[in-house]
């Protein structure tokens, strides 16, 4: 066997054993870890909503831990949702990986009620934040239809193709569509390093967003 095969699979060896030694950090050591039997979550703000609101939580998967353990930010989201308001509900729409209802589902834009969404089962923790922008509706409409249309979640964090949408494209597709940009060019690459120089935006490159203010947190 050649010296470069025997490179790339120790390189390869190398990267699973430090992935799974800060899965293991990031589970038992982190002061940010809660188990899901030790949550409380607070009432909800109903009364302070607004459609176009984002919606971050730390997810309880082992996705959300591989972004956890490979960040070195402050802001631990791993995971955001739009806000919307149907028939007098207020909703989640999100782009979500590895949550199925069932045998036959599949990776996919889904809606489901806040409640569901900040479940501890899926939820660590979580925020819910107002950009300045009050959707409209064409804007949910938009978010709806991708639900609709059971478009599926882009496991290869691909931009340029919106025939599937990850959690944080999903949010920045249609906030462009309003002429806002919602990572306002910021791109990350820790924890995705086969997207090279390109990168992805991640649940932290909208949370900055210059026009978000705080309102729910826990």
């Amino acid at each position: 066997m050649k010296r470069r095969s025997w490179v790339i699979i120790f390189t390869s060896l190398l990267a699973v054993i430090i992935l799974a030694f800060l899965l293991w950090v990031h589970k038992n050591l982190s002061p940010f870890y809660k188990g899901p039997d030790t949550i409380v979550v607070p009432e909800f703000p109903y009364s302070e909503m607004l459609p176009g609101d984002l919606a971050f939580r730390t997810g309880t998967g082992l996705y959300s831990k591989m972004l956890n353990a490979a960040s070195t930010d402050t802001v631990y989201y791993s995971h955001i949702g739009l806000v919307a308001q149907l028939d007098s509900q207020w909703v989640i729409i999100h782009a979500v990986p590895q949550e199925l209802d069932g045998p036959s589902d599949f990776e996919r834009v889904k809606m489901e009620s806040v409640k569901q969404f900040f479940d501890p089962s899926y939820a660590l923790h979580g925020e819910l934040v107002h950009t300045g922008l009050v959707a409209g509706r064409d804007m949910i409409d938009a978010a709806v239809g991708f639900v609709r249309d059971s478009i599926r979640f882009d496991g290869a964090f691909n931009l340029t193709d919106s025939s599937k949408l990850y959690c944080t494209e999903l949010l920045w597709l249609l906030y462009r569509r309003e002429g806002i940009d919602l990572s306002e060019g910021r791109r990350s690459h820790r924890g995705f390093p086969s997207l090279g120089e390109e990168g992805c935006i991640s649940p932290t490159d909208l949370y900055r967003y210059s026009g978000n203010k705080s309102y729910f947190k826990y």
